[in-house]
């Protein structure tokens, strides 16, 4: 039997998930006095401004085209947080995305930020009753999103692109997407942040990258790579701007692996999907958690609640099952 090791939680539903109490706030709004304007005589009219993001003069074809129903955002502080407050209401599998999310969250509340248009938060309401759920089930979920985001991204031409246990997407070294999810009284949100167009200078971390940065076209302008592939929905899909191209990709690949993940018999069945895109498995790993020394050693494999299964170093150590903390790839152990 391998040791457990949960940083000081209990219960397979600690693994990954932020389990909040969420009460709307009431929100009276403030009562503004006519400001006096005296216009100007002969003053020159101002063009129109021009749309900060070209998805706000655009319809979103393919990403509709999976989701019909999605809701798009110029600007939001986070969609996670907005998914949360309105999950009683929502439809099961509601999508809410920006290109500009001005307070969003990673793991243990981290502050997560990007240049407006430069990255993509997308959030998806899977509906589940937790108490009726089962927890080892719940435990694959955020897995699940992983694999669908690294799916995603190898469509659009990132080859070397996988997951980083519990909820990254990689490439190389470097970190191109995070996924949070959040458990609720009506279900689990699934978030993720995608760095789609940003440069170098504007990386939040030199080990961040983006998809622009891995050699992916940004859109119409800039059209796809010479020698790849068009995405599918063919010509179309190429003449899209990168945040459409990428959104359709992951909410594809998403919907079903969450069917998938709803008709499989034992969440155990999901690991064949799983490990194979799960790039920790088999490497020196050292393993940050609050309250504890850190742990190194060898990730061998996941066991049946997604917990990951880590050999110590040194002769004879017993396996230890980690379901929560920071996981850092060493290359030289």
């Amino acid at each position: 039997m391998p040791v457990v090791v949960d940083a000081g939680v209990s219960g397979v539903e600690a693994l990954r998930f932020l389990i909040r109490e969420h009460t709307p706030r009431e929100h009276t709004p403030r009562e503004h006095a006519p400001r006096e304007h005296t216009p100007r005589e002969h003053a020159p009219r101002a063009p129109p401004a021009a749309p900060r993001s070209t998805l706000e003069a655009m319809d979103l074809a393919l990403s509709r085209s999976v989701a019909p129903g999605l809701e798009w955002r110029a600007s939001c502080p986070s969609t996670n947080s907005d998914l949360v407050a309105r999950a009683a209401s929502l439809p099961d599998l509601a999508v809410l995305a920006t290109d500009d999310q001005t307070a969003g969250r990673g793991r243990l509340d981290r502050v997560w930020s990007a240049p407006a248009g430069a990255s993509l938060a997308v959030s998806v309401f899977v509906r589940v009753e937790p108490r009726a759920a089962d927890p080892q089930r719940l435990g694959w979920l955020p897995l699940v999103a992983g694999v669908a985001m690294t799916r995603a991204v190898r469509g659009l031409g990132v080859a070397a692109a996988a997951v980083k246990w519990p909820n990254d997407v990689l490439v190389g070294d470097r970190k191109l997407c995070g996924v949070l999810t959040e458990l609720t009284a009506h279900g689990v949100i699934i978030g993720a942040g995608l760095n789609l167009t940003m440069t170098d200078e504007q990386l939040p971390v030199p080990t961040a990258t983006s998809l622009v940065l891995e050699g992916v076209g940004p859109g119409p302008a800039g059209g796809s790579p010479a020698g790849r592939a068009p995405a599918e929905g063919g010509a179309a899909a190429g003449d899209a701007p990168l945040a459409d191209r990428a959104l359709a990709a992951y909410l594809r690949e998403l919907f079903d692996l969450v069917a998938e993940w709803r008709a499989v018999s034992t969440a155990s069945a999901l690991r064949p999907i799983v490990e194979p895109v799960v790039r920790t498995l088999g490497s020196a790993v050292r393993v940050d958690q609050p309250g504890l020394p850190p742990l190194r050693g060898v990730a061998e494999a996941l066991d049946d609640d997604g917990r990951l299964l880590v050999r110590p170093s040194g002769s004879g150590a017993e396996v230890v099952a980690v379901s929560a903390g920071d996981v850092t790839h060493l290359r030289y152990e």
